[in-house]
């Protein structure tokens, strides 16, 4: 059994983009992974322009009193026009003062202060230079980039093609929500825990279906979907029961089994292996469990597979306002809710911790780890932890 650190390490050494793109709209382009460095084709703002409404000056010999003129053409020493914001400002002209520096006076406007050359330009090329950078390889396309791409006048762009990870849910318990419940069933929340994460980490997913708890249809449904996906994911059938057929499925199919139990606590039966050139995630069938397993071993694998430059999970400090139970020779993964105070994170039980409760996974904020060295962590303790981002 290898620790949750090691698990990683073997993940991430397998995950690679692949070297495929798509080009886009720009407008289709939110949360899609940049292909390319992406870099302006002009400068910004193209032309030099009034940061403020007001007056455009030609500076004479007096300072304080313009003659206004309705033509550029007409302006010269000691004349001004008006001038909007962000409208081009004529090359003659020394600097721009606010409306409100000014008082009127028949045809003249008269400036209290001495306004100072170039006051109020935005000069072209002050913003963006030709051929600055706008979007970096790798990155993650938000909002306000692919509307930096419109202001930049660009209109498509590519990005990598998603990876396609198929899902096959196990279990002859198992019934879907809209299904009636017969006895001794629980609803399938696993399937919608496996395809909202996996799309929301930057793939396109394929439900291969519901399979019960039979060798060899589980079998041959788990070959049908390796070749239509580039990664496969299963929920259920990763322990010690006696229906549980998963890993001895995928070593009969040949598949290189990387790693088959680590010391995560809830989700320790949680198996990786690669087939060919996909790879398997074999997830716990306990929600929780594979909710926990799919935060910490699924997501940086999909988010680097995506091609995303930023794929591992962002641990932050917090600080426990109890006393959390812990062994040692395991990584725990406690669910917690999170409150702000005093520029710390405070850290508090979001409920039960045990492996078949989900409801306490649904109504936390995120995970704190107490890992392989920690026992028993007293009230105070400062301990990294993650924050959900579904």
């Amino acid at each position: 059994m290898i620790d949750v650190k090691e698990a990683v390490n073997i993940i991430l050494k397998n995950a690679q983009p692949r070297d495929i793109y798509e080009e886009i709209y720009i407008s289709n382009s939110t949360d899609r992974v940049c292909f390319d460095n992406v870099t302006c084709d002009m400068d910004i703002p193209t032309f030099t322009r009034s940061a403020m409404d007001g007056y455009a000056l030609v500076f004479g010999q007096d300072r304080h009193r313009y003659k206004i003129v309705e033509n550029k053409k007409d302006l010269k020493e000691n004349r001004c026009i008006r001038i909007n914001t962000g409208f081009p400002i004529p090359k003659i002209a020394d600097a721009v003062v606010e409306i409100e520096k000014t008082v009127k006076n028949g045809e003249y406007i008269i400036i209290e202060d001495i306004v100072q050359k170039e006051r109020n330009f935005t000069k072209s090329g002050t913003e963006l230079k030709k051929g600055s950078l706008l979007i970096k390889k790798g990155e993650k396309i938000s909002v306000r980039k692919m509307a930096l791409l419109a202001y930049a006048g660009i209109v498509s762009i590519k990005v990598y093609q998603k990876p396609i990870v198929g899902i096959i849910t196990t279990g002859d318990e198992v019934v879907f929500p809209s299904c009636d419940l017969p006895e001794n069933s629980v609803f399938n929340s696993n399937f919608f825990i496996v395809d909202g994460l996996a799309k929301k980490w930057g793939a396109n997913t394929i439900y291969f279906g519901h399979i019960n708890d039979e060798k060899t249809a589980f079998r041959e449904r788990i070959l049908y979907a390796l070749d239509r996906c580039d990664v496969l994911l299963t929920t259920g059938g990763v322990s010690k029961g006696t229906k549980d057929y998963t890993k001895d499925v995928l070593r009969d199919i040949g598949a290189n089994v990387l790693f088959e139990r680590t010391a995560i606590k809830p989700g320790k039966p949680a198996a990786f292996a690669a087939y060919k050139d996909k790879y398997i995630f074999s997830l716990p069938g306990w929600p929780a469990a594979l909710y926990t397993t799919a935060y910490i071993y699924l997501k940086p694998f999909l988010m680097k597979s995506a091609g995303m430059s930023r794929y591992e999970n962002i641990f932050l400090s917090g600080i426990l306002n109890e006393d959390m139970h812990s062994q040692k020779d395991k990584d725990y993964f406690n669910r917690v809710k999170v409150e702000y105070k005093k520029g710390e994170f405070y850290l508090n039980s979001a409920g039960s911790q045990k492996t078949d409760n989900y409801y306490s996974i649904a109504n936390s904020d995120g995970l704190v780890w107490l890992d392989t060295k920690k026992e028993n962590v007293k009230k105070g303790s400062e301990l990294p932890f993650l924050f959900f981002e579904d």
